[in-house]
């Protein structure tokens, strides 16, 4: 039976996930299910790629863009970049904590809707066409939380939050049984400015999750970036592993060392990150006036050194 709790209570809950989210990275990955209409999803290859001359370079500079996706931040109190944290722990607790809360909610008096306003403005709404699976007592369940400048100041910090989030239940009645939660181009906004969230989080129960971030690059090309285990900050660097999927090639293991952002965009000044195919490897460096050098092996005798930059 589920039981009526404070539904501003809910959105703090978000809240407090999507600050931790924004502040550190890391965590486990899989594969998303495409999400709904303007959602960001990877849709590219997906098996591994070997790296040689043909695609060191493409491959090394946009993975070098993807550890900052993958983790970013320019101060401990500032809420920026991608969103996954870096403490497995965290997550799947966080993840627990709200899709629990989510399932315990119940609004039977609210036949044209369920609307909550944000404790400084905005609003977050679920459709009436939903309000059957917001309110069930058992079973799947599928509803859409849209926010519309939505301002929160109960968790310690002032957030405005625009965007979807998306619960799917395989049983409402226990989310131990499985769950997801989906960001779909969920911003997220302190006042320093705008952090956009495309994230799943797909967990078989309360205490194992994957996580699975697709982002537009650069570029405008959507790329993906999972098995997140990074720590450091864009000042003193970012330093760990991730798996990046490059559309047109396929997926690597990247290794980041002192990776650092600050004068040169989205793409580093600093550090180098390794990337490792399932043949051939290449190892970019970064440097502060935004050039690079790449040295790569193919595994097979062919090595070689490209020269580049960003601007």
């Amino acid at each position: 039976m589920r039981s009526n709790i404070s539904r501003l209570s809910i959105v703090s809950i978000l809240f407090s996930s999507l600050a931790i989210f924004g502040c550190s990275s890391g965590g486990d990955g899989g594969d998303s299910s495409p999400g709904p209409t303007g959602a960001i999803t990877y849709s590219g290859v997906s098996i591994a790629s070997a790296i040689d001359a043909t695609n060191a370079e493409e491959m090394t500079t946009t993975a070098g863009e993807a550890v900052q996706q993958g983790a970013n931040s320019t101060s401990s109190s500032r809420v920026l970049g991608v969103v996954i944290t870096n403490n497995s722990d965290d997550i799947e607790m966080l993840s627990a904590n709200l899709a629990s809360a989510m399932a315990s909610m119940s609004s039977p008096n609210l036949p044209t809707g369920v609307t909550m306003n944000g404790t400084c403005g905005g609003s977050v709404t679920i459709p009436d066409s939903q309000l059957n699976a917001f309110n069930a007592t058992s079973g799947p369940a599928s509803f859409t939380m849209t926010f519309t400048s939505y301002c929160d100041a109960s968790v310690g910090a002032q957030y405005t939050i625009d965007g979807q989030v998306v619960f799917n239940y395989d049983d409402i009645a226990d989310p131990n049984l499985g769950f997801s939660i989906q960001y779909n181009n969920v911003t997220l906004n302190d006042g320093s400015g705008p952090v956009t969230i495309n994230m799943t989080v797909d967990c078989s129960d309360l205490f194992a999750c994957t996580i699975v971030s697709d982002y537009a690059g650069n570029d405008g090309i959507t790329y993906r970036v999972t098995d997140i285990s990074l720590s450091g900050n864009a000042t003193t660097g970012f330093t760990g592993s991730a798996t990046f999927f490059h559309p047109g090639h396929g997926s690597v293991s990247i290794t980041a060392s002192s990776v650092t952002y600050g004068s040169c965009g989205n793409f580093p000044d600093g550090g180098s990150v390794t990337v490792t195919g399932t043949t051939g490897t290449a190892q970019i460096d970064f440097n502060s006036n935004c050039t690079y050098i790449i040295n790569y092996d193919d595994g097979a005798g062919d090595t070689g050194v490209i020269n580049g930059s960003f601007i």
